[in-house]
């Protein structure tokens, strides 16, 4: 139980320093297209906007993952059986397969526990 509660959270780290490195990304091309001088822009309104990119970014891998996970399983990609569900076989390579492992990764219970 514990290794899966460890998995969850080390997807979970994955996906937020996504979500933070796009946040500077933008910060970092913001500043290149706006002056950012101290009388320019309020220093709150930066961390608000920062805070909401790595919000909306984070939201959105996830939204991604669990719509590769779907197409993946749609497409027999990855075969999933039982009630609940268990991953029963996963095609070494296909595309979105990152995304994919990333939301099976956030879903620990999908996996076999022989498996984990």
């Amino acid at each position: 139980m514990k290794s899966r509660l460890k998995a969850k959270l080390k997807a979970q780290l994955t996906v937020a320093v996504i979500a933070g490195a796009v946040a500077q990304v933008s910060a970092l091309l913001l500043s290149f297209t706006v002056d950012l001088s101290a009388d320019a822009v309020s220093p709150t309104t930066l961390v608000l906007y920062g805070a909401a990119t790595v919000l909306l970014t984070y939201r959105c891998v996830i939204f991604d993952a669990r719509r590769a996970f779907s197409a993946a399983v749609k497409k027999r990609y990855v075969i999933v059986e039982g009630t609940p569900p268990h991953i029963n076989w996963i095609r070494p390579i296909f595309p979105g397969r990152w995304l994919a492992h990333l939301h099976i990764r956030l879903h620990p219970e999908l996996v076999d526990d022989r498996e984990a």
